[in-house]
């Protein structure tokens, strides 16, 4: 049976001056039963190359966190928010990551109609956030 979900990215912005990203997660999130699942880089070796002057113990450190708390999302927790705020991924995104003046920024929603939730995460994560990495062994 096909679904529908919503997405957003999430993009590290190294100098809010330039406003140069780069992605380096993905969050989908259903819209009819309460789920979210979530993935971000764990290799920084791109966004090091574009910036730098990336603190790499920092920036690994913030995406395994952001990881193990969307990994902790249940769907008790889902519905929750989803009754008090109506609005599926950002309310989700917001309790965990509120907005705030850092690097990371949320692109705007996206949505699209799936099958297994599973899939459509590892989809849209290679399409947009580990589609322009070099191959390893180039």
């Amino acid at each position: 049976m096909e679904s529908s979900y919503t997405y957003r990215v999430l993009r590290y912005v190294h100098d809010i001056g330039t406003a140069e990203f780069i992605n380096v997660g993905v969050v989908v999130a259903t819209c009819d039963a309460p789920c979210v699942v979530a993935k971000f880089k764990t290799d920084c070796r791109r966004v090091q190359g574009a910036f730098p002057s990336l603190d790499t113990e920092v920036f690994l450190a913030r995406m395994l966190r952001l990881q193990a708390c969307f990994d902790a999302i249940d769907a008790a927790r889902c519905a929750e928010v989803r009754a008090r705020e109506g609005r599926c991924i950002a309310a989700l995104i917001g309790s965990v990551l509120p907005v705030e003046d850092s690097a990371l920024h949320w692109s705007p929603t996206g949505s699209g109609i799936y099958g297994p939730l599973a899939l459509v995460l590892e989809s849209l994560y290679e399409r947009l956030v580990t589609r322009h990495e070099l191959q390893r062994g180039r």
